[in-house]
């Protein structure tokens, strides 16, 4: 019995689509963690959308100025001024619920995004810096977080009162995906597809 030839042409379109569709399991975010140094006599101010963090400080300009600003960029110091630097800070708002088996101390959320700091965890984890979407959380390092805060495309700056630290936290973009497949693949499926076609004809044709 000989079968309409569109069911063969469905059949390879499906095992087409099957092969270059099927979704690839996501890597975890990679996050380079920069030192600010010491939170002794200095603050966290706030976390702009581009990633800089305004840190203020009792020293660095002089006897004039009580109050001095440093921005840093990716872990990199800017100099330091008297007066605050023009930057719209996006530092993230309250969380409405803390993940499940977490203890955190202090939280921040920011577009379906929460970091935090968390001790004592029900669920065993160790105590430190968590960041991730809803309880699929991504450990960062040990400490804790007295102050803290994240903008909305996942950098995290954070107050160690443990080590009496300052730390970012940055997400770097990963590296451009080709739509295109590579040489050797689309032999592997192109060979699989002549295989496919020949063995449905095969069968179509008894």
């Amino acid at each position: 019995m000989k079968r309409p030839a569109h069911w063969l042409s469905a059949s390879v379109a499906l095992l087409a689509a099957t092969l270059f569709v099927c979704p690839k399991p996501a890597a975890a975010n990679t996050y380079n963690i920069f030192d600010l140094g010491t939170a002794n006599g200095r603050t966290l101010d706030g976390l702009d959308a581009a990633g800089n963090v305004v840190i203020s400080q009792t020293y660095g300009c002089g006897v004039a100025s009580f109050t001095c600003y440093v921005t840093y960029v990716d872990g990199v110091a800017g100099t330091p001024t008297s007066s605050a630097p023009d930057l719209v800070y996006d530092d993230g708002t309250p969380c409405s619920s803390t993940p499940a088996g977490y203890n955190a101390l202090k939280q921040v959320c920011n577009q379906g995004v929460v970091g935090l700091g968390s001790v004592y965890n029900p669920n065993g984890d160790k105590n430190g810096i968590y960041i991730g979407s809803g309880d699929n959380l991504q450990f960062l390092r040990n400490g804790s977080a007295d102050q803290i805060f994240l903008n909305s495309v996942g950098t995290l700056a954070w107050t160690d009162g443990t080590g009496e630290e300052i730390f970012e936290a940055v997400d770097p973009p990963g590296p451009a995906v080709s739509p295109i497949p590579e040489p050797g693949s689309l032999l592997l499926v192109g060979t699989g597809l002549l295989w496919f076609t020949a063995a449905v004809r095969r069968r179509a044709n008894r």
